[in-house]
């Protein structure tokens, strides 16, 4: 069981979540690429200590970390709904940002437990 929040708690929290859900709402309008945490900060108007605060306090880790996952997911629903007969990985992840397939191949296993290539290669129907 938790213990009780303050009123003082309560009120960061909630600062946190609502300036998180200003920054999720503007990842799309950054047209497909990953922006720059100073960017991020000067879209909504605070500094990195509070972007920072309210990322690792609400989701339990750092924007830059955030932005890589989310961005990892993205090239995955991308590679799982292309066609692996007309399309290469390189292809697919070339408009996420990634320029460095080994790298983005590594961090890709870490977090899925497979590689791109057989997300690419798997059919859509296959889970």
């Amino acid at each position: 069981m938790q213990p009780r929040m303050t009123p003082r708690q309560r009120a960061r929290q909630a600062s946190h979540e609502q300036l998180l859900q200003r920054v999720l709402e503007l990842l799309p309008l950054v047209g497909g690429r990953t922006p720059r945490l100073t960017e991020l900060c000067r879209m909504v108007g605070v500094s990195e200590r509070t972007l920072r605060s309210a990322f690792v306090h609400t989701l339990g880790m750092a924007p830059a970390r955030y932005l890589r996952l989310r961005r990892l997911h993205l090239l995955r629903a991308a590679l799982a709904i292309a066609d692996g007969q007309q399309s290469s990985v390189a292809a697919i992840a070339q408009p996420f940002g990634y320029t460095d397939c080994g790298r983005m191949a590594a961090e890709y296993y870490r977090v899925f437990g497979e590689y791109p290539s057989t997300t690419l290669q798997r059919p859509l129907n296959a889970g």
